[in-house]
């Protein structure tokens, strides 16, 4: 057997794996071409599917956003109610500081006018007192005592 044999047998081998590689080949193509056919309907079925599922994400991050410009409005109009009140707040507390000094300076002045009356009517009442004293010592003098 020499070269010759050689060579055949391994022409043969070579022709049979280069069958055995263009089978596998022509298979693994087939299968490749069903599974891009079903990639392709899986992505037809995303599309389909996908696009009213996308369309009502977007539209759920608008209302989301309106929302939040609302929100914000509504935060900036508590704040800004916030802020009057505690002026007028402020504001009110301070005439009325105002006034309560004004009328402790009125309660001093008539707590010194009804001390200044208390000690002119005590004054008064003395006076009467002795002029009623001496009234009836002259009464008592001039008629006598008759009783």
């Amino acid at each position: 057997m020499g070269w010759t044999v050689l060579t055949a047998i391994s022409v043969l081998v070579i022709a049979l794996l280069m069958l055995a590689l263009t089978v596998s080949t022509i298979l693994l193509a087939r299968d490749l071409r069903r599974a891009l056919a079903r990639l392709g309907e899986v992505s037809r079925a995303l599309e389909q599917d996908g696009r009213p599922a996308l369309q009502s994400v977007r539209t759920a991050a608008e209302e989301a956003g309106r929302v939040a410009a609302v929100l914000r409005q509504e935060v900036d109009g508590l704040v800004g109610a916030s802020r009057r009140i505690r002026t007028q707040a402020t504001e009110v507390a301070d005439r009325v500081a105002e006034r309560a000094r004004d009328l402790e300076v009125v309660l001093d002045i008539l707590q010194e006018e009804v001390e200044d009356t208390a000690l002119d009517v005590a004054a008064a009442l003395r006076a009467t007192r002795r002029g009623a004293s001496v009234f009836r010592s002259l009464k008592r003098a001039v008629l006598g005592r008759r009783r």
